[in-house]
């Protein structure tokens, strides 16, 4: 295998774990998740939607990846996901820090805003190395997988 392959393989399985990881966190403590989205000033009136769509499009994310044929629509949507929330975290930090909440699930919940800053750009570049990797790979070459 490939050293490009190994490290697309790393890099998808950290996505893997993020997404996974975050949505059981979210719908494992629904009740906190679903106050947090109520309390935050940018999703009020919206947390009815997003208690369902952000868990569940960080689970398609994580069925995109792990599934070959269609992996690179999973790291557009994690690309995606983690360019949002890092909008989001730049916001709080450096725009409107009051009444901001944080609605990552599990050990995510405990980071500062300048740690969550950093790991979602790290996250983020992880899925722009990652849509590169697949790229360069011929095999992975699927743009024609909805046309066939």
């Amino acid at each position: 295998m490939k050293t490009r392959n190994v490290i697309l393989e790393i890099i998808v399985a950290l996505l893997v774990l993020l997404w996974v990881y975050t949505a059981m966190s979210k719908w494992g403590n629904h009740q906190a998740f679903y106050r947090q989205l109520s309390w935050n000033p940018t999703t009020v009136g919206y947390q009815d939607i997003l208690y369902y769509f952000l868990p569940g499009s960080e689970l398609l994310a994580a069925l995109l990846l792990l599934l070959k044929p269609v992996r690179t629509y999973g790291l557009w949507l994690s690309a995606g996901l983690m360019l949002v929330f890092t909008v989001y975290v730049f916001y709080v930090i450096f725009i409107d820090p009051t009444k901001a909440t944080c609605t990552c699930g599990g050990v995510l919940s405990a980071m500062t805003w300048k740690q969550h800053l950093v790991f979602n750009i790290s996250y983020l570049l992880t899925s722009c190395a990652g849509i590169y990797l697949n790229k360069k790979d011929p095999k992975n070459d699927h743009t024609n997988l909805l046309m066939n």
